[in-house]
């Protein structure tokens, strides 16, 4: 984690555009919302990326896999730090996330919304995770820039079946989303929590969004 903290520290306002990230998709009306799931990891997975994580999943019609972001990996580094040029967050202590292994130079976020905004992912009741860089310069120039904003380093991502496999084998539990878990204000207990709430349930092929 040294080295992806490092990596968001030299996070310049360009990137904000999405660089390596998927590639946008049809307004809204064209590409209908999706279910999203949480998905825990079992204690028994060994891949370093996703050890002891909680990640929120959702799918989008442009990306060929599901597509999500890890919810309790806060990193080192704070979006001050990350937006030195943004003055009104240097008093903010609220940190980027490691999102996941996929497109660390990309930020994704959540944000809240009082109805569906154009090309976002719905995750939750008027939560939504993007990756447009001119939202979300629209979201940290607000008088209250931090107000429901998650800030994520790279994104986590599935090859068509990869993760049904990987369900399949027991890699994963899963969990509905809710608010006060995809807001939760002890993310590094996170994990903790829902593997032991979740323990007797293995996530189910079918309630995987777009799987068929």
């Amino acid at each position: 984690m040294r080295a992806i903290s490092t990596a968001v520290l030299t996070l310049a306002a360009a990137l904000i555009a999405g660089a390596a990230a998927p590639e946008r998709g049809t307004p809204a009306q064209a590409t209908p919302a999706r279910a999203a799931i949480l998905l825990i990891a079992d204690p028994g997975l060994a891949d370093p990326n996703f050890r002891e994580t909680v990640v929120l999943v959702g799918r989008h019609d442009r990306v060929a896999g599901p597509i999500g972001v890890i919810l309790n990996r806060p990193l080192p580094v704070t979006l001050a730090r990350t937006f030195p040029e943004n003055k009104s967050l240097a008093e903010t202590p609220d940190k980027v996330f490691f999102g996941g292994p996929v497109a660390l130079q990309a930020l994704f976020y959540i944000f809240k919304a009082p109805k569906p905004p154009d090309d976002a992912i719905e995750v939750g009741d008027g939560v939504y995770l993007d990756w447009d860089g001119d939202r979300l310069r629209d979201l940290l120039a607000r008088d209250t820039p931090v107000e429901g904003l998650r800030v994520y380093a790279g994104h986590s991502a599935w090859a068509p079946g990869q993760l049904e496999r990987e369900v399949a084998r027991g890699d994963w539990k899963s969990a509905r989303p809710e608010e006060r878990i995809i807001y939760s204000t002890s993310p590094e207990t996170l994990w903790t929590e829902l593997d032991r709430r979740a323990r007797a349930t293995t996530a189910r092929l079918e309630s995987l969004p777009g799987s068929h």
